[in-house]
């Protein structure tokens, strides 16, 4: 079966160290596209942190679309439309903020473009730098929460972060999913804010079968549409249970155009 719709993480996957798209990547994926491949990028950012990469592939067309806050939004690439939310009730907000307020930890709220923090600390400024979004501090927390959030996320050393996954899992049951995003940013989302689930909705209003969905990602929080699409993909660099879970491993990492790899030997070959 041919390959109709690829989505594409962004950070240590797509993205190099330094930030970048490769030329190679960039002209692989113009390729999937005038093949008549819909390319989707589907990231843990949100749509302000996305848009100048979508720019920058050409992927801001009028049928053009991203999967955003690791699945809780799908959002028209162009005109910046929500197409489907998923987000946090805002009494849950104030729980988990409560939660994590009552053990120490930092944690952040991204809405609007902006990075709200209950209190300064090194990864929500080190965010900023990777996202291009301004870090304040939050003065008025439950304004923020009046609508509920698409995301909490908690930033830290891995080995702190780690045990915290099992359990907030078990805290919120299936009133959240919790899962790391990259070892140092625990993120607490909706239900149904995944990356799979995201696609499927999203190759459902297409129209399209996930049998033939691409998938390629690197990350715990890549692992559903990994899992969910005809084509799980992952980098040489990937971690193992992604790597575990793909159909398809490249031999190239992510600072290797990795990306363009599995595009040329899986979707442009069929």
């Amino acid at each position: 079966m041919k390959v109709d719709i690829i989505a594409i993480d962004l950070d240590d996957t797509l993205l190099r160290t330094d930030l970048t798209i490769s030329e190679r990547n960039r002209r692989v994926i113009a390729a999937a596209s005038a093949a008549g491949i819909r390319v989707v990028l589907a990231s843990g950012r949100n749509y302000h942190s996305m848009r100048d990469y979508a720019e920058v592939l050409g992927l801001i067309g009028p049928g053009d679309y991203m999967i955003c806050s690791n699945g809780a939004e799908i959002i028209h690439s162009p005109s910046g439309r929500v197409l489907d939310e998923r987000r946090l009730e805002p009494g849950f907000c104030r729980e988990v903020a409560g939660v994590l307020d009552s053990r120490g930890l930092p944690w952040s709220i991204y809405e609007d473009g902006i990075i709200h923090v209950n209190r300064p600390n090194p990864w929500a400024y080190e965010d900023a730098k990777l996202t291009g979004q301004p870090t304040i501090l939050m003065e008025d927390r439950d304004e923020l929460f009046t609508r509920g959030l698409v995301k909490i996320v908690v930033p830290g050393e891995p080995e702190i972060l780690t045990p915290l996954v099992l359990e907030f899992q078990a805290l919120f049951g299936d009133r959240a999913i919790v899962l790391t995003s990259k070892p140092f940013f625990l993120e607490v989302l909706p239900p149904g804010a995944d990356k799979g689930l995201a696609l499927e909705r999203l190759a459902a209003m297409l129209d399209l079968p996930m049998s033939g969905a691409m998938a390629i990602g690197d990350g715990m929080n890549d692992l559903g549409m990994v899992r969910a699409s005809g084509y799980g993909c992952a980098p040489a660099n990937a971690n193992p249970d992604v790597r575990a879970a793909a159909r398809y491993i490249s031999s190239r990492t992510n600072e290797e155009d990795a990306v363009a790899d599995l595009i040329e030997s899986v979707a442009l070959s069929a």
